[in-house]
């Protein structure tokens, strides 16, 4: 019997360590289930166009205008104050009271504010870590610098395309503006903007079908041009120029 208890109570004494084992493998199928889940209805809600905020997008856009480290604390305070309410107004629309529910890393905050405070002209972007559906409680967001500096001078071609009216109709027409545009908005991006649309002069497109209607056979070459200078925080706006290649 003494020997029989013995084992026993080794036996025991091995049992634990793998129940204490089993339990945290429980655990962790648990979490790994509720992440499941969670991926689940972000699916849903991806395909139903329910996130009211999208992983990676900007929630505010600031410049910072001091280097002053007094004066650096606050501005970033106050943006990212801003950004709160903002993000509140979004994700809790029927609340009236705003919380803090916006989420950002000290030692994010912190790198952000030691990089300004060493120099130079800088944009601030708080972003949102993953996509956001209404009603949650909390937004996680990080902060990105951009320095600030001019991406386009007033008078600079930013992108061109080449029109031949051979073979033109109605369809090329649309489609090559569109591409015109849209390659302006990528020049301006690579070189470091943070707008989201290229604005066109409101009577350059009046301007142009009038010129396609006297030259209905005429190859030309179509170019954005700047209307202004603009830094990276600021619109871009353009304007059509006509354009005869070189032979």
């Amino acid at each position: 019997l003494g020997d029989l208890q013995k084992k026993l109570q080794q036996n025991k004494q091995v049992l634990i360590p793998l129940e204490k084992e089993r339990a945290k493998l429980e655990k962790k199928i648990k979490a790994k289930e509720s992440e499941f889940k969670q991926l689940e209805r972000n699916i849903i809600a991806l395909r139903s166009g329910k996130f009211v905020i999208r992983s990676g997008q900007s929630i505010i856009i600031s410049e910072i205008t001091s280097s002053n480290k007094d004066e650096v604390k606050s501005q970033i305070a106050e943006i990212i104050m801003n950004a709160n309410k903002y993000t509140y107004k979004i994700v809790k629309p029927k609340s009236k009271e705003v919380k803090n529910i916006l989420l950002l890393r000290k030692n994010h905050i912190e790198e952000m504010q030691k990089t300004i405070l060493e120099g130079g002209n800088w944009v601030v972007n708080i972003k949102s870590v993953r996509n956001v559906l209404t009603g949650e409680n909390f937004v996680y967001a990080f902060p990105e610098l951009t320095e600030n500096k001019v991406i386009v001078r007033k008078g600079e071609k930013i992108t061109k395309v080449d029109f031949k009216l051979e073979n033109f109709n109605k369809k090329d027409f649309g489609n090559k503006l569109n591409f015109l545009l849209s390659s302006s908005l990528a020049e301006v991006k690579r070189r470091g903007s943070l707008t989201n649309e290229i604005k066109l002069r409101s009577d350059s497109v009046n301007e142009l079908r009038d010129f396609l209607n006297k030259n209905d056979k005429t190859n030309f070459e179509l170019e954005a041009v700047s209307l202004s200078d603009s830094m990276t925080i600021q619109p871009v706006a353009v304007e059509l120029k006509i354009n005869y290649p070189q032979s």
